[in-house]
């Protein structure tokens, strides 16, 4: 299995959400008020998306922020990757009708009485 870790690659997952918002909304102030983040938040998450990568991934015109064709074709992709991970926990939550903790191995023998105390 590959180490995917932000150690090993300096790429910071939580920045993901926030850029593929800004591209939905057109602005960062938008996109802070949907993500509940402050603009200063939002633009310095959107600082360091920008870093990893060699050319702009937007254009500002005005108050607003047009993607390019690059920023489009990357918001596309992970939007699926992202919706998979979403549709992946899920499917482990719901695996049998059970709720997450009881998924926890062990939890059962844990949370049961011995029959001596009954």
């Amino acid at each position: 299995m590959n180490n995917y870790s932000r150690a090993n690659t300096g790429i910071d997952l939580n920045l993901i959400p926030v850029f593929i918002e800004i591209v939905r909304c057109g602005s960062m102030a938008k996109a802070s008020l949907r993500l509940e983040m402050s603009r200063p938040a939002v633009s310095l998450a959107l600082k360091r998306f920008n870093q990893l990568f060699d050319e702009p991934l937007f254009f500002r015109k005005g108050l607003y922020l047009e993607p390019t064709e690059k920023a489009l074709a990357l918001t596309r992709s992970l939007e699926i990757l992202v919706g998979e991970i979403h549709d992946n926990i899920a499917a482990v939550n719901s695996e049998k009708n059970k709720t997450p903790a009881q998924n926890v191995p062990g939890l059962s023998n844990i949370m049961q009485r011995p029959e001596s105390s009954l």
